[in-house]
């Protein structure tokens, strides 16, 4: 496969869309019903930096520290906090109660173990129990779970290196949900430190709410060109270039539910998450070509006040989940 654009296999004589294989989570926008006091969450509790605000539209962008050796060097921002509209506080709501699509959780991925574990000692001391979720041990890596004041679920985890994971026959990749050996990661990184977000942080993927597992996979499938790697009870996974998964979509609270709001400036929650790709014109062609054949609509009219990227657009998944594609 070419590694600069997305490709088309033959399978069966059939064509299938594979997208590109430097797909990554680029952020997530989040509208939160107290911007101030979720700034003041994700600032004390995670270590997000604060890289922009636009006062006009109650937004600030956030993302990791910079680096040390270059104050000019501006972090990219990695998720995005706007103020809803409405005035009344929605603090602490549980997901189950909210029957609508959207967001799990979104994950934050810390480029070394040692940084998990700082970070697991770090809430163990500042974090009000309240937000407080659990962790795991899911093979491929190690997690730790949390959700933010409007309810928004949060992992934190740490990558294992691929030559540790294990593909299982049709090139399905091998996750478990055990627990988290806390005792040998702090005895092997107990006299970490943590001082915020390191450099290299990221989204490493987003897990969704669908009402619709078969209709999430076509979506991500065949319509996004992700790999469905893993099947787990109740949940699919997807991801591009032999990763673990970028995207992962669960039935768990049930499938009667509502599609997501992801315009309405009046409900916290999931305005949209982000995919970047490259800024290649041909990847950009073959993209929305493939989108338009598959009866997605490309919208470049919706609600876009990420000032730092120039040139996306968005499309809606079969719930009304937003993505905005980035270039570049």
């Amino acid at each position: 496969m070419d590694n600069n654009n997305a490709a088309f296999n033959i399978n069966g004589g059939e064509a299938s869309f594979v997208s590109d294989p430097s797909l990554k989570i680029d952020h997530v926008h989040l509208k939160v019903s107290d911007l101030k006091n979720s700034i003041h969450f994700y600032q004390s509790f995670l270590g997000f930096n604060v890289i922009d605000m636009d006062s006009k539209e109650d937004t600030v962008y956030l993302g990791s520290q910079a680096a040390p050796d270059d104050d000019k060097k501006i972090s990219p921002p990695i998720l995005i906090l706007t103020q809803t509209n409405n005035d009344s506080k929605v603090i602490n709501q549980p997901n189950d109660l909210r029957k609508e699509t959207g967001l799990y959780h979104f994950a934050v991925l810390l480029p070394e173990r040692k940084y998990l574990a700082a970070f697991l000692q770090h809430i163990q001391k500042n974090l009000d129990p309240q937000f407080y979720e659990g962790m795991a041990d899911h093979a491929v890596s190690e997690s730790v779970y949390l959700h933010d004041p409007d309810n928004n679920g949060i992992e934190v985890y740490r990558d294992r290196k691929p030559s540790e994971w294990k593909w299982l026959e049709q090139n399905k990749i091998y996750m478990v949900t055990e627990p988290l050996d806390v005792q040998g990661l702090l005895s092997q990184h107990g006299n970490e430190k943590w001082t915020g977000l390191p450099l290299h942080t990221s989204i490493g993927h987003v897990h969704l709410h669908v009402s619709n597992l078969t209709k999430a996979k076509k979506f991500y499938q065949r319509s996004l060109g992700l790999h469905h790697t893993a099947t787990y009870p109740g949940a699919y996974f997807f991801a591009a270039n032999g990763y673990h998964h970028h995207i992962a979509t669960n039935t768990w609270i049930g499938t009667n539910l509502m599609p997501n709001s992801a315009n309405d400036l009046q409900k916290p929650g999931l305005a949209h998450y982000a995919i970047r790709l490259p800024h290649e014109e041909n990847t950009i062609k073959q993209l929305r070509n493939h989108l338009t054949k598959n009866g997605v609509v490309i919208d470049q009219k919706g609600m876009d006040v990420n000032k730092l990227e120039t040139r996306s657009f968005y499309v809606y998944d079969q719930d009304g989940i937003k993505i905005q594609f980035l270039f570049g």
